[in-house]
């Protein structure tokens, strides 16, 4: 049994050979219909009997693709600057954070003043119903204390309920 790499090696090798004998007519026609093996020796002669000039050339053309490649990356930066009008307004975003965090706060600040109305209350009720004997006034007084005792624990009810 072949192991997986010799596998994939052998495929690999099979379809590298496949597209070198496919491309390899197409490329000898293209070569000798601009006489490229003849235009090459040329240039190899011409090179061999003038090395500065053939250092200096290349050197300079190096330069020149360094160049441009420079001065087209430049451009392409300066066509992606950030279009800050297309960006979002984000003051208002924060600024109705901060508002949201304030009415928090109030109503966080409203519940201990209604929970600490609501033990003031029970503490009268419980006080006037400690009473041994109680006028009609006293009376009145606890009735009237008990709704005010029901309307908080209906208020702190229907808050927890909000919250939920």
């Amino acid at each position: 049994m072949k192991s997986l790499r010799k596998t994939i090696r052998d495929g690999r090798s099979k379809a590298g050979n496949a597209l070198g004998s496919w491309l390899r007519p197409k490329m000898g026609a293209i070569g000798a219909r601009y006489r490229l093996a003849a235009r090459i020796r040329k240039a190899n002669s011409w090179a061999t009997r003038h090395p500065r000039r053939t250092f200096g050339y290349v050197v300079g053309s190096l330069l020149l693709i360094l160049v441009c490649d420079i001065i087209v990356a430049g451009a392409r930066m300066e066509s992606k600057d950030p279009n800050l009008h297309s960006i979002a307004k984000v003051e208002p975003i924060f600024s109705g954070f901060r508002t949201i965090q304030a009415n928090k706060e109030a109503q966080r600040r409203r519940l201990l003043e209604i929970t600490g109305d609501g033990q003031a209350v029970k503490h009268e009720l419980d006080s006037l119903m400690a009473i041994p004997r109680k006028t009609h006034a006293d009376s009145i007084g606890i009735i009237r204390r008990y709704r005010q005792l029901e309307k908080i624990v209906e208020s702190l009810k229907q808050h927890d309920n909000e919250k939920d």
